[in-house]
């Protein structure tokens, strides 16, 4: 999936990846980073992790409405190892007085058929909206899911008001996602130290 060129359908894009984690890593996981300014909405960062020689790949796609749109943050993660292929679509509501949820439910109907994956408790999971798929099967059928889930955000946001207000929410979620930890947080960890993540996540993955 390249969120780039879709989000790019309704909104100009500037890419300012920084330079120093454009690749990142070892021999046994890699990183390649693109980050884009998204004229209007906020922040988008594409990371692609190669990890295990190649045997387990990853895709994490992460927009943040930091312009104060009034949208969900949203979180993008495939994954493939092997035959075994998961992709997390996650909407988090961090509005001062609640995003449009209809857009996103009616892009994650058609895939009511494709099993749930029973992922491992955490805090963010009650934080999640509606709408929100947590599923494993086929990788061609996630794959669209995926697409078309950033397809019906970049079309929410594109119509969707700017409120001042919803910074602070945000801006809030971020703390906790810094202070109580997600899934990125032990592998950028070891790359970058717990400093050097912290870092990257609240100026590349999640800048508000």
């Amino acid at each position: 999936m390249d969120a780039a060129a879709v989000l790019q359908e309704k909104f100009a894009l500037k890419e300012i990846t920084p330079e120093k984690y454009r690749t990142m890593g070892n021999l046994m996981m890699r990183f390649h980073l693109e980050q884009y300014e998204v004229e209007g909405l906020g922040n988008l960062c594409v990371l692609k992790t190669r990890a295990m020689l190649g045997l387990m790949n990853l895709l994490t796609v992460v927009v943040t409405p930091s312009s104060g749109k009034n949208v969900p943050f949203l979180l993008i993660d495939t994954m493939e190892m092997g035959k075994k292929h998961l992709c997390y679509v996650e909407y988090y509501d961090c509005t001062a007085g609640g995003a449009d949820k209809d857009t996103l439910l009616a892009a994650s109907a058609p895939y009511g058929d494709v099993a749930d994956y029973a992922e491992k408790p955490a805090w963010y999971v009650q934080e999640r909206m509606a709408g929100s798929l947590i599923k494993t099967g086929e990788k061609a059928r996630l794959d669209e899911m995926a697409l078309d889930a950033l397809k019906a955000y970049a079309q929410q946001a594109a119509a969707a008001p700017v409120k001042p207000e919803n910074v602070a929410g945000l801006k809030a979620f971020q703390q906790r996602m810094v202070r109580e930890g997600n899934p990125s947080t032990a592998a950028l960890t070891k790359t970058l130290g717990k400093e050097g993540a912290e870092t990257f996540f609240r100026t590349v993955v999640m800048p508000v």
